[in-house]
Parts: structure tokens; sequence; C-alpha cells
């Protein structure tokens, strides 16, 4: 089976230099950077970002995870997608991460915001798709007013609150109590 077809079956589309060597079993360091000039050379592999490759039709929430595996998918990206922001980012990836960073690959703008280590790795409210991670809407409505203490959401009634009152104990007090009054909800 030939190197092409083995980073197929993976069905991931972001790679990095080692996933490339532990999926290829290439021995050596040159023969792997051998196959990436040829993969490059004749399309069949993309180099969008130093260290990172991609098949041509990628995952960017996937290419957003391996640039900061420490991240999910979350804030203005998760609220468009489930209707509680009307405003469109559909080129901008909102993550949440250990660090703030800005990137920018092909089109779209990926954007991390640092958030407190007790509550980036705190599990409740992020989901495992196969290749990423992602909040519900409730932790991206935590995650957002956290950031942003006088956001505003357009849609609360998308808010599920039975989740959001199993998320708030894990953020300051005054993100709760702004949430609730976003929701016209008394905490």
């Amino acid at each position: 089976m030939n190197n092409l077809s083995l980073l197929i079956q993976t069905q991931k589309t972001v790679f990095t230099f080692s996933d490339i060597k532990k999926i290829t079993q290439i021995p050596t360091d040159a023969g792997v950077k051998s196959f990436l000039q040829r993969a490059k050379a004749n399309q069949i592999l993309h180099n969008p970002y130093k260290g990172v490759r991609t098949l041509a039709n990628y995952d960017h929430y996937e290419f957003a995870h391996v640039l900061r595996p420490q991240s999910y998918i979350s804030c203005e990206t998760v609220l468009f997608q489930k209707g509680i922001f009307f405003q469109y980012y559909g080129n901008t990836i909102s993550s949440v991460s250990d660090d703030s960073r800005k990137y920018t690959i092909d089109t779209k703008k990926i954007i991390y915001y640092k958030i407190k280590d007790t509550i980036l790795h705190n599990p409740i409210g992020i989901k495992q798709r196969k290749h990423y991670r992602i909040a519900t809407p409730e932790r991206a409505l935590c995650d957002y007013i956290y950031l942003n203490p006088r956001g505003t959401i357009d849609a609360p009634e998308n808010i599920n609150i039975i989740r959001l009152k199993q998320l708030l104990p894990f953020y300051p007090h005054k993100t709760g109590q702004y949430i609730y009054t976003l929701l016209g909800k008394n905490g």
C-alpha cells in the first residue's frame, strides 16, 4: 500500500511530521522529508503552516486542534453554529487554549483565547469529535462571557439551563451572574 493510502485510511486530514512518520512507517527522517517533497510537488499534500501538512480538502477545526493541541473550538464559532449568535463568523474559528494566538491559514483566521488552566482542563461541556474537541453551546457561552464580560447574545432561548448550571461552578461568580442577567433568569 502506498503512503498516501495509509494517510487517507486514518481519516485525518491534517498531519504533523511525526504523524506522517508514524503512519507511513518510513524509518528515517530523510525518507519522510523526501516523501513530503514529492507529495508537495505533486500537490498531494499541502503545507499551509510550517510543520503541518494537509490533504487538499482538510477540516479547519482539525487544523486548529493540531496547531494548539491543548485547545477546543468554542466562543463565537459554536454560538453562531447553534443559533445563539446571529452575526456570521464564517471565516474565523474561535478556540480556547492555554495561550492567546492568532493565525491566518488560507482564508481562515484561527483565534485562540487564553483561559485559566482550571477551566481549560475541565472536560465538562466539551465534546470529543474524531480529530478535535468542541464546546457545547452552554460551555461556549460560559467561555465567551468569561472572556468578554459585557458580551451579548441574540437567542438566549437556545441555551439549556440545566447544562449551564452544571458548568457555572467552574467559572468566576461574576461570569455566572452576568449570564443569568443575559438569560433573564435568577441565579
